[in-house]
Order: C-alpha cells, then structure tokens, then sequence
C-alpha cells in the first residue's frame, strides 16, 4: 500500500507535497498525494482571521486527517503551523531549507530604495507592511492575496509598483523574474519562512520512513526559531521577524520587531554553539531580553 500525504491543493502546496514524495521514491516509498481543503482556503477573510489571532488555518483540517489515520504524512509550509501542534503527531521531516528570505518585485526592475515617493507597494502581510513602512514611510502599502500568478499578474497590469513575496515561493515555481533580496535589521523574514516539514503520527513506522529524508541543519534552524516563537507568545498578526542560521555548529539569530507606529524598531542579534550544555538557557535569555524590550513599549 503507498504512503498517503495530505496537502491543500494549491499548486505551491502540491509542489511541496510532490517534493516530499519523490524524496520517498528516492528510499523506496511509493506514496500518493490526498487533496485537502482548509479553512484558510475557503474562508475569502481569512488575513482579517488571522489578524485577529486565529491560528493554524491552513493546516488543522489536515492534521485533524492525519490524526485519525485517513493520511499517513502531513505536508506543510512549517511557517503555517501553529506553536503548538497535538501531541500525538511529531515533526517527522524537515526538507532541506529554501532561501528563508522576502524579495522585492518591480514593474520595471527598480529598487525599494529608489521607488518614487508614494509608490504602490503591494502586501498583505502585517509583518512586511511595518517593515516597508518602517524603512520608507513615504511608502503606500496597498493589500495584495491570491496565489504567486496572480499577483505578478496585478503587478504586470500596473494595479502596484512593486510586490514583496517568499523567494522560496519564486525559486519552487522556476520563476526566472528579477527581483531584489531584501535583508536587514528592518526586513527579517517570519520564523520558519523557506521550510517545508512533514508530519507523521508519533511513533509509527511513517514517522521512522520519514526520518530517512529528513535535514538535521534545517531542522536545528526551524527548532530554534520555534522556540523562540513559543517564548514569545506572539504569531503572524504580530510583526516579528526571527532568522536562525546555522554555520557548522554555530548559530547566527536574529530577530526584530516593529512598533505600531514603525519608527525606533527593536533588533537583536547573536551568535551561539548549539552543541554546547547551556545553549537552550542562552536562548531563552536572549529570547525573554527581547520580550522585555517589546513590553516595556507595551506592544505585546
């Protein structure tokens, strides 16, 4: 019997679920993949959900499958998943990460710093909407959704001046489209953007299949930036961003936050060996260092 995986239907999800199952194939695993619909995919008010605190819209439906065992593996963007997620289901793979990085796209190939004053900058994300803001406030942040096509589409029709998507979304569709990486103190991508997890029922024999394909590097990068996530206590209606980039056995963390009225952002760094005995108590204080910062602006 093939290994069945669970996924929305979306083509980028499909790309990923497809991803999954040909690292399987590579093992010996034949596997089919299993559509299934989600709130975040019928729901036409889900960012205005999402805003209001409302979590794991794109992936409970299919966890809620895997748990009563009408799929075998659960595929999901790890950054869609909630903080917490059942016990009885595990982080089985971590798919070698993708660029976790937002890129700038522009009609005519311009850079953030050189758009005209009072350009149409298209997102609907909260977090890149006070990172744009917070670095350009000369800047109109226009709501941009629907799928990758469709907003290079919006794009290309001149509805904005320029959109910030995942680049990890561009290089998984083979769009060749130029684009500017964008990377600093201001824009740090959300945790976990640019990784794709699946996920088994703990202590099954698909959750032991999965471990063969799973990236140890990817999955100490995801794991820090969790962790920090659950310390925090915040999600995406929050604008945080949080990188962890594992160089051998150090770690490079970053994170930032941008105030409501996106001027004096918070931003902090460090580095840390992960294989050293206190390496999750220097996380926790630079993790609850930051929180601190954040609270006393009374943001959280």
């Amino acid at each position: 019997m093939p290994l069945v995986i669970g996924s929305r239907g979306s083509r980028l999800a499909m790309i990923q679920a497809g991803m999954v199952k040909e690292m399987l194939a590579r093992e010996g695993y034949e596997a089919v993949i299993k559509k299934i619909v989600t709130e975040g995919d019928v729901n036409k008010d889900i960012h205005s959900l999402i805003f209001r605190g409302r979590v794991g819209t794109f992936v409970s439906e299919i966890n809620q499958r895997l748990i009563n065992g009408s799929i075998d593996i659960a595929v999901h963007s790890l950054k869609d998943v909630p903080t917490y997620i059942p016990d009885d289901l595990s982080f089985s793979a971590f798919l070698p990460r993708d660029s976790p990085l937002d890129v700038l796209v522009s009609k005519d190939d311009i850079k953030f710093e050189d758009l005209p004053t009072g350009a149409f900058v298209g997102t609907s994300s909260i977090r890149r909407r006070a990172q744009v803001l917070a670095k350009r406030d000369d800047l109109t942040v226009k709501p941009l959704r629907g799928n990758i096509d469709t907003r290079l589409k919006r794009l290309e029709k001149g509805d904005y001046d320029a959109i910030i998507l995942a680049e990890a979304g561009l290089n998984r569709f083979k769009i060749t489209k130029k684009y500017q990486q964008l990377k600093d103190d201001i824009f740090l991508p959300p945790a976990n953007q640019g990784t794709i997890v699946a996920m088994a029922r703990k202590n099954s024999a698909d959750e032991r299949i999965l471990r063969r394909i799973n990236d140890e590097k990817t999955e100490k990068e995801s794991q820090i930036e969790r962790i920090m996530m659950k310390i925090l206590g915040v999600g995406c209606s929050v604008p945080i961003g949080i990188l962890s980039c594992l160089n051998g056995d150090i770690a490079n963390i970053e994170v930032n936050f941008i105030p409501d009225d996106y001027s004096d952002h918070i931003y902090q760094s460090i580095n840390l060996n992960v294989n050293t005995d206190d390496f999750f108590d220097k996380l926790k204080d630079f993790t609850m260092d930051f929180k601190e910062k954040i609270d006393m602006k009374g943001s959280l």
